[in-house]
Protein backbone atom coordinates (compact mmCIF):
# COMPACT_ATOMS: atom_id res chain seq x y z
CA UNK A 1 0.00 0.00 0.00
CA UNK A 2 -0.59 2.44 -1.66
CA UNK A 3 -1.25 0.32 -4.67
CA UNK A 4 0.84 -0.27 -7.76
CA UNK A 5 0.41 2.84 -10.13
CA UNK A 6 -1.05 5.57 -7.21
CA UNK A 7 -0.33 8.96 -8.29
CA UNK A 8 2.34 11.10 -5.98
CA UNK A 9 1.57 12.21 -3.24
CA UNK A 10 -0.79 9.38 -2.11
CA UNK A 11 -1.14 9.04 0.47
CA UNK A 12 -1.34 12.55 1.75
CA UNK A 13 1.76 12.97 3.80
CA UNK A 14 1.45 12.82 7.51
CA UNK A 15 -0.52 9.71 7.17
CA UNK A 16 -4.06 9.17 8.24
CA UNK A 17 -6.23 11.40 9.23
CA UNK A 18 -4.81 13.92 6.60
CA UNK A 19 -4.32 17.22 8.68
CA UNK A 20 -7.15 19.60 8.91
CA UNK A 21 -9.79 16.59 8.85
CA UNK A 22 -12.45 17.08 11.42
CA UNK A 23 -12.60 15.68 14.60
CA UNK A 24 -14.21 12.19 14.55
CA UNK A 25 -12.31 11.46 11.55
CA UNK A 26 -11.70 8.31 11.02
CA UNK A 27 -14.03 6.86 13.17
CA UNK A 28 -13.32 5.38 16.40
CA UNK A 29 -12.01 2.22 15.76
CA UNK A 30 -11.59 3.05 12.19
CA UNK A 31 -7.99 1.92 11.34
CA UNK A 32 -6.06 -0.85 13.09
CA UNK A 33 -3.63 0.73 15.98
CA UNK A 34 -1.10 -0.44 13.23
CA UNK A 35 -2.35 1.35 10.65
CA UNK A 36 -4.35 0.38 7.10
CA UNK A 37 -4.05 -1.65 5.85
CA UNK A 38 -3.20 -4.18 8.61
CA UNK A 39 0.48 -5.64 8.39
CA UNK A 40 0.12 -8.96 6.11
CA UNK A 41 -3.36 -8.22 5.18
CA UNK A 42 -2.97 -7.94 1.38
CA UNK A 43 0.12 -9.11 -0.38
CA UNK A 44 2.14 -6.39 -1.56
CA UNK A 45 1.04 -4.82 -5.21
CA UNK A 46 -2.23 -7.32 -5.32
CA UNK A 47 -4.61 -4.79 -4.47
CA UNK A 48 -6.91 -3.58 -5.90
CA UNK A 49 -6.30 -6.41 -8.21
CA UNK A 50 -5.45 -4.93 -11.94
CA UNK A 51 -9.14 -4.03 -13.58
CA UNK A 52 -10.82 -4.90 -10.44
CA UNK A 53 -12.45 -1.63 -9.68
CA UNK A 54 -11.66 0.68 -12.18
CA UNK A 55 -11.30 3.88 -9.76
CA UNK A 56 -11.21 7.05 -11.80
CA UNK A 57 -7.40 8.53 -11.73
CA UNK A 58 -5.90 4.39 -11.47
CA UNK A 59 -5.23 3.95 -15.10
CA UNK A 60 -5.22 0.15 -16.53
CA UNK A 61 -2.29 -1.81 -16.18
CA UNK A 62 0.05 -2.11 -19.45
CA UNK A 63 -0.70 -5.02 -21.79
CA UNK A 64 1.96 -7.41 -20.84
CA UNK A 65 4.37 -8.93 -24.24
CA UNK A 66 1.86 -12.36 -23.59
CA UNK A 67 -1.41 -10.43 -23.73
CA UNK A 68 -0.38 -8.76 -26.84
CA UNK A 69 0.68 -11.97 -28.59
CA UNK A 70 -2.48 -13.19 -27.74
CA UNK A 71 -4.41 -10.50 -28.74
CA UNK A 72 -2.41 -10.53 -32.49
CA UNK A 73 -3.29 -14.40 -32.79
CA UNK A 74 -7.13 -13.94 -32.25
CA UNK A 75 -6.86 -10.95 -35.22
CA UNK A 76 -5.40 -13.34 -37.03
CA UNK A 77 -7.98 -16.27 -36.46
CA UNK A 78 -11.14 -13.90 -37.10
CA UNK A 79 -9.44 -12.48 -40.77
CA UNK A 80 -9.34 -16.17 -41.62
CA UNK A 81 -12.81 -16.88 -40.78
CA UNK A 82 -13.80 -14.03 -42.58
CA UNK A 83 -11.59 -15.24 -45.49
CA UNK A 84 -12.78 -18.76 -45.24
CA UNK A 85 -16.40 -17.32 -44.97
CA UNK A 86 -16.02 -15.29 -48.36
CA UNK A 87 -14.56 -18.12 -50.20
CA UNK A 88 -17.24 -20.28 -49.55
CA UNK A 89 -19.91 -17.66 -50.35
CA UNK A 90 -18.20 -17.42 -53.95
CA UNK A 91 -18.19 -21.12 -54.68
CA UNK A 92 -21.68 -21.48 -53.38
CA UNK A 93 -22.86 -18.62 -56.27
CA UNK A 94 -20.75 -20.09 -58.84
CA UNK A 95 -22.42 -23.52 -58.14
CA UNK A 96 -25.75 -21.96 -58.26
CA UNK A 97 -25.08 -20.15 -61.53
CA UNK A 98 -23.50 -23.47 -62.70
CA UNK A 99 -27.32 -25.51 -61.77
CA UNK A 100 -29.00 -23.08 -63.52
CA UNK A 101 -27.17 -22.77 -66.70
CA UNK A 102 -27.79 -26.83 -66.72
CA UNK A 103 -31.27 -26.66 -65.90
CA UNK A 104 -31.63 -23.99 -68.99
CA UNK A 105 -29.54 -25.94 -71.49
CA UNK A 106 -31.67 -29.30 -70.38
CA UNK A 107 -35.20 -27.24 -70.74
CA UNK A 108 -33.61 -26.25 -74.41
CA UNK A 109 -32.85 -29.60 -74.95
CA UNK A 110 -36.42 -30.94 -73.91
CA UNK A 111 -38.40 -28.84 -76.70
CA UNK A 112 -40.75 -29.11 -78.18
CA UNK A 113 -42.98 -29.05 -75.50
CA UNK A 114 -46.44 -28.45 -75.08
CA UNK A 115 -48.87 -26.29 -72.88
CA UNK A 116 -51.10 -26.09 -70.81
CA UNK A 117 -54.85 -24.99 -72.55
CA UNK A 118 -54.45 -21.14 -72.23
CA UNK A 119 -51.42 -20.78 -70.99
CA UNK A 120 -50.74 -17.15 -70.87
CA UNK A 121 -46.72 -17.84 -72.73
CA UNK A 122 -45.42 -14.33 -74.22
CA UNK A 123 -44.77 -15.06 -78.35
CA UNK A 124 -41.42 -13.40 -78.91
CA UNK A 125 -40.16 -12.30 -82.04
CA UNK A 126 -36.61 -12.73 -82.81
CA UNK A 127 -34.69 -9.21 -82.95
CA UNK A 128 -33.16 -9.79 -86.22
CA UNK A 129 -36.84 -10.54 -88.27
CA UNK A 130 -38.25 -8.32 -90.56
CA UNK A 131 -40.86 -5.97 -89.39
CA UNK A 132 -43.93 -7.14 -91.53
CA UNK A 133 -44.98 -4.29 -93.84
CA UNK A 134 -48.67 -2.33 -94.06
CA UNK A 135 -50.37 -5.40 -96.14
CA UNK A 136 -53.14 -2.11 -97.23
CA UNK A 137 -54.68 1.00 -96.68
CA UNK A 138 -56.54 1.37 -92.83
CA UNK A 139 -60.27 2.76 -92.14
CA UNK A 140 -60.45 5.76 -90.92
CA UNK A 141 -62.02 5.71 -86.98
CA UNK A 142 -64.72 8.14 -87.93
CA UNK A 143 -66.56 9.46 -90.85
CA UNK A 144 -65.04 12.76 -92.36
CA UNK A 145 -66.53 16.05 -90.59
CA UNK A 146 -64.43 18.41 -92.74
CA UNK A 147 -63.11 18.46 -96.56
CA UNK A 148 -59.45 18.39 -95.10
CA UNK A 149 -59.76 15.30 -92.91
CA UNK A 150 -59.80 13.49 -96.67
CA UNK A 151 -56.05 14.92 -96.60
CA UNK A 152 -55.47 11.76 -95.06
CA UNK A 153 -56.68 9.41 -98.15
CA UNK A 154 -53.82 11.49 -100.01
CA UNK A 155 -51.11 11.28 -96.97
CA UNK A 156 -52.34 8.13 -94.83
CA UNK A 157 -53.20 5.72 -96.61
CA UNK A 158 -56.80 6.13 -95.21
CA UNK A 159 -60.05 5.49 -96.23
CA UNK A 160 -63.53 6.27 -94.85
CA UNK A 161 -65.89 3.65 -95.23
CA UNK A 162 -69.14 5.72 -94.67
CA UNK A 163 -67.85 7.80 -97.72
CA UNK A 164 -70.24 6.63 -101.05
CA UNK A 165 -68.79 4.98 -103.40
CA UNK A 166 -67.76 5.58 -107.22
CA UNK A 167 -71.12 3.99 -108.43
CA UNK A 168 -74.63 4.50 -110.43
CA UNK A 169 -75.04 7.55 -112.80
CA UNK A 170 -72.44 10.30 -112.75
CA UNK A 171 -71.47 12.99 -112.30
CA UNK A 172 -69.03 11.35 -109.50
CA UNK A 173 -68.42 14.18 -106.87
CA UNK A 174 -64.20 14.87 -106.67
CA UNK A 175 -61.91 17.38 -104.69
CA UNK A 176 -58.60 18.71 -105.66
CA UNK A 177 -56.09 18.73 -102.98
CA UNK A 178 -52.80 20.38 -104.02
CA UNK A 179 -49.64 20.11 -101.98
CA UNK A 180 -46.59 22.61 -103.07
CA UNK A 181 -43.90 21.10 -101.76
CA UNK A 182 -42.80 18.11 -99.07
CA UNK A 183 -43.05 21.13 -96.36
CA UNK A 184 -46.48 22.66 -97.11
CA UNK A 185 -49.62 22.27 -96.30
CA UNK A 186 -52.50 20.27 -98.71
CA UNK A 187 -55.13 22.68 -99.77
CA UNK A 188 -58.32 22.46 -101.52
CA UNK A 189 -58.64 24.59 -105.19
CA UNK A 190 -62.15 25.29 -105.06
CA UNK A 191 -62.91 27.57 -108.20
CA UNK A 192 -60.61 25.48 -111.00
CA UNK A 193 -63.34 24.05 -112.44
CA UNK A 194 -65.08 27.92 -113.21
CA UNK A 195 -64.08 27.95 -116.96
CA UNK A 196 -64.29 24.57 -118.47
CA UNK A 197 -67.45 23.15 -116.34
CA UNK A 198 -69.05 26.54 -115.25
CA UNK A 199 -70.46 28.42 -112.04
CA UNK A 200 -74.04 26.94 -111.12
CA UNK A 201 -74.34 25.17 -107.74
CA UNK A 202 -74.45 21.81 -108.89
CA UNK A 203 -71.17 22.34 -110.79
CA UNK A 204 -69.62 22.86 -107.22
CA UNK A 205 -70.96 20.30 -106.00
CA UNK A 206 -70.00 18.12 -108.70
CA UNK A 207 -66.45 19.59 -108.56
CA UNK A 208 -65.42 21.05 -105.65
CA UNK A 209 -68.15 20.00 -102.59
CA UNK A 210 -67.90 21.87 -99.31
CA UNK A 211 -69.35 18.77 -97.73
CA UNK A 212 -67.14 15.62 -97.20
CA UNK A 213 -70.60 13.21 -96.98
CA UNK A 214 -71.07 13.33 -100.53
CA UNK A 215 -67.61 13.34 -101.82
CA UNK A 216 -66.70 9.78 -104.00
CA UNK A 217 -63.02 10.50 -105.29
CA UNK A 218 -60.10 12.30 -103.61
CA UNK A 219 -57.95 13.84 -106.11
CA UNK A 220 -54.25 14.48 -104.84
CA UNK A 221 -51.82 16.53 -106.80
CA UNK A 222 -48.23 17.04 -105.41
CA UNK A 223 -45.37 18.78 -106.73
CA UNK A 224 -42.40 16.20 -106.95
CA UNK A 225 -39.57 18.33 -109.04
CA UNK A 226 -37.72 21.32 -110.18
CA UNK A 227 -36.49 21.78 -113.31
CA UNK A 228 -34.86 25.21 -115.22
CA UNK A 229 -35.85 28.74 -114.51
CA UNK A 230 -38.02 29.86 -116.50
CA UNK A 231 -37.76 33.64 -115.60
CA UNK A 232 -37.98 36.43 -113.11
CA UNK A 233 -41.54 37.93 -111.68
CA UNK A 234 -41.31 41.52 -110.41
CA UNK A 235 -43.77 42.76 -107.82
CA UNK A 236 -44.53 46.15 -106.12
CA UNK A 237 -46.48 44.91 -103.36
CA UNK A 238 -46.25 44.94 -100.47
CA UNK A 239 -42.97 45.96 -101.66
CA UNK A 240 -40.36 45.81 -104.19
CA UNK A 241 -39.44 42.32 -104.82
CA UNK A 242 -38.09 39.73 -107.62
CA UNK A 243 -39.05 35.96 -107.41
CA UNK A 244 -37.48 33.72 -109.93
CA UNK A 245 -40.23 30.84 -111.40
CA UNK A 246 -39.54 27.44 -112.41
CA UNK A 247 -40.36 24.66 -114.46
CA UNK A 248 -41.65 21.60 -112.11
CA UNK A 249 -43.42 17.97 -112.25
CA UNK A 250 -46.21 17.40 -110.76
CA UNK A 251 -48.34 13.88 -109.65
CA UNK A 252 -52.08 12.77 -109.40
CA UNK A 253 -53.02 10.75 -108.00
CA UNK A 254 -57.15 9.86 -107.84
CA UNK A 255 -58.58 7.78 -105.44
CA UNK A 256 -62.21 6.33 -104.36
CA UNK A 257 -62.78 7.77 -100.92
CA UNK A 258 -64.67 4.74 -99.37
CA UNK A 259 -61.96 1.95 -100.48
CA UNK A 260 -58.94 3.79 -101.36
CA UNK A 261 -58.82 2.14 -104.26
CA UNK A 262 -56.70 3.96 -106.98
CA UNK A 263 -58.72 5.17 -109.85
CA UNK A 264 -55.54 6.92 -111.48
CA UNK A 265 -52.02 8.31 -111.39
CA UNK A 266 -49.84 10.34 -114.11
CA UNK A 267 -47.99 12.30 -114.35
CA UNK A 268 -48.19 16.20 -115.14
CA UNK A 269 -45.68 18.98 -115.67
CA UNK A 270 -46.66 22.35 -114.85
CA UNK A 271 -47.99 24.42 -117.73
CA UNK A 272 -48.52 27.77 -116.25
CA UNK A 273 -45.32 29.45 -117.16
CA UNK A 274 -46.55 33.16 -117.22
CA UNK A 275 -45.67 34.99 -113.52
CA UNK A 276 -48.52 34.62 -111.49
CA UNK A 277 -50.79 37.59 -110.40
CA UNK A 278 -49.94 36.95 -107.01
CA UNK A 279 -48.01 34.52 -105.04
CA UNK A 280 -46.84 33.64 -102.02
CA UNK A 281 -42.93 33.25 -101.88
CA UNK A 282 -40.70 31.78 -98.99
CA UNK A 283 -37.14 33.43 -97.98
CA UNK A 284 -35.69 31.13 -101.18
CA UNK A 285 -37.44 34.05 -103.34
CA UNK A 286 -38.33 30.98 -105.72
CA UNK A 287 -42.10 29.75 -106.99
CA UNK A 288 -42.84 26.91 -109.37
CA UNK A 289 -45.04 26.55 -112.53
CA UNK A 290 -48.25 24.97 -111.50
CA UNK A 291 -50.78 22.70 -113.31
CA UNK A 292 -53.17 24.82 -115.33
CA UNK A 293 -57.06 24.86 -114.09
CA UNK A 294 -57.94 23.74 -117.75
CA UNK A 295 -55.17 20.47 -117.31
CA UNK A 296 -56.54 19.38 -113.96
CA UNK A 297 -60.52 19.41 -115.16
CA UNK A 298 -59.06 17.40 -118.53
CA UNK A 299 -57.56 15.06 -116.63
CA UNK A 300 -60.35 14.21 -114.38
CA UNK A 301 -63.44 14.38 -116.39
CA UNK A 302 -63.63 10.92 -117.24
CA UNK A 303 -63.77 9.70 -113.79
CA UNK A 304 -66.51 12.44 -112.83
CA UNK A 305 -68.68 12.50 -115.85
CA UNK A 306 -69.01 9.34 -116.75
Amino acid sequence: YPPPGAPAGYPPAGGYPPPGAPAGYPPAGGYPPAGYPPPGAYPAGSYPAAGQYGAPGWPPPPASPASRRRGGVLAAVIVAVVVVIALLCGASVYNLQHRIDDETSRFDEDQPFTLPSGFPFPTVRPSDAPIPESTGPVAAGAAAKDIYDLNQVCDDNTFFPDAPKRAGKAPHPVVLLIKDGPESVRWQNPVYYLRDEGTAKSDEQTWAPRSPAQVQLAACLDRTGAGSKIRSCKYDDPEPDTVTLYRATWRLRVYEVATHKLLLEKKLDGDETTCPYSVLVGDDKKIYAKVSDHVSVTSLRNLVKK
